[in-house]
């Protein structure tokens, strides 16, 4: 009896947090004996230690394939039709997916992925990373009616915290039976000397650690705040590790406003060395689902400032493992920050704090969990 086919679609144009997830899972899929494929909006160099063979890779960059000259010259001739091929379509007649994983940027995303699933009758899963009300004004009643009926049909539809489930089924007006909260993988190796770095000539370090999209950071907000004067004049610097679109905008923001305690640098792969010289992270973000650079920081035995938006409140606990700004706004963030800088000398019991309330918090076989519901679901034919 051949393995059964898992195909995973990545709704996401880009390499981030939220593809370890999905990718991770197939991996370990992959070495358990079931066949997995999947389909991508980005190149394969970034995946192939997930995906090791590459006619497994299914570029989803371009997925109509139009007819060529010759057959457009007969088209227009009537001497036939000759229509566009749809590149996943073409590839799940081939061999038909047991199972489909959507792994979606945020519960819009993967709308036209989950109609084709439906379309060919196959079984399918979603994972929704983020949830967010800027989306609210561009769904009608008729696109979330279908929206809904499409979450209807998915044997499951997974979430990365409980608030971004609540917010889903708040934008939708409908509660989510068939759910479920998945944890993203912390995958990182705490280095066994990782400790918390010396203040040195009382300089205080805040590190912020993802991509550089300012609104979605909310970096912008971040700038309003420390062109006072109050925190220029402070022993405090901000690093933000990362890459992105609005690297350039960055440095004209900070330049124009005379900051010269905030500096970017290149995205680190390898996060202990960031917090081998960093006391706290900072996330000023307007949206997030579960960010694993809070996770990753926390079991790094860091404190953070977090707004709050996705599942971050689901794990930082005021004033005990970090701080909350309760809004993603300057005031509050300013706010949060004055507390934090407050209780600045308690930053390394924080990060104590925070290491063992993600270790009871977070899962540590989330992974294995996740793919053990996965093979569940693959017991049945065509379920």
């Amino acid at each position: 009896m051949p393995p059964k086919y898992i195909l995973y679609l990545s709704t996401n144009n880009i390499w981030g947090g939220s593809e370890v997830l999905w990718t991770q899972s197939a991996k370990q899929l992959n070495e358990n004996g079931y066949t997995v494929k999947a389909g991508l909006n980005y190149n394969y160099e970034l995946v192939q230690q997930f995906i090791p063979n590459r006619e497994n890779f299914i570029s989803l960059q371009n997925r109509l394939r139009h007819p060529s000259i010759f057959f457009r010259a007969l088209r227009k001739l009537k001497l036939g039709k000759f229509l566009p091929k749809d590149v996943l379509h073409e590839n799940i007649k081939k061999q038909k997916p047991d199972l489909i994983i959507i792994s979606q940027g945020n519960n819009i995303d993967g709308m036209q992925l989950m109609r084709d699933c439906v379309v060919f009758n196959i079984p399918f899963v979603t994972i929704t990373q983020l949830v967010t009300e800027v989306h609210w004004p561009y769904l009608n009643d008729a696109l979330i009616n279908e929206l809904n009926v499409l979450y209807r049909q998915a044997k499951c539809n997974y979430f990365v915290s409980k608030n971004t489930q609540l917010l889903h089924e708040k934008l939708l007006g409908e509660l989510v039976k068939n759910a479920a909260v998945i944890y993203n993988p912390f995958t990182k190796i705490i280095p066994a000397d990782i400790s918390f770095p010396e203040i040195e000539n009382g300089n205080y370090k805040v590190a912020l650690v993802g991509r550089i999209e300012t609104f979605h950071k909310g970096y912008d907000l971040l700038i309003e705040i420390l062109k006072k004067e109050k925190w220029k004049s402070r022993n405090i610097h901000f690093s933000l590790f990362g890459t992105g679109p609005h690297n350039e905008l960055l440095k004209r923001l900070l330049q124009q406003n005379k900051i010269t305690s905030f500096t970017i640098h290149n995205h680190i792969e390898d996060v202990g060395k960031i917090w081998k010289t960093h006391h706290i992270l900072l996330m000023p973000s307007r949206m997030e689902g579960q960010s694993l650079s809070l996770i990753e920081a926390m079991h790094f035995k860091r404190a953070a400032i977090v707004t709050n938006v996705g599942g971050t409140a689901e794990l930082i606990d005021e004033g005990v493992n970090g701080f909350i700004a309760e809004y993603a706004t300057t005031a509050a963030i300013d706010a949060a920050l004055e507390r934090a800088w407050e209780k600045r000398a308690d930053w390394e019991q924080l990060g104590v704090n925070a290491a063992k309330s993600i270790a009871h918090k977070h899962p540590s076989d989330t992974l294995t969990f996740f793919n053990r519901q996965i093979e569940v679901l693959l017991q049945y034919k065509k379920i």
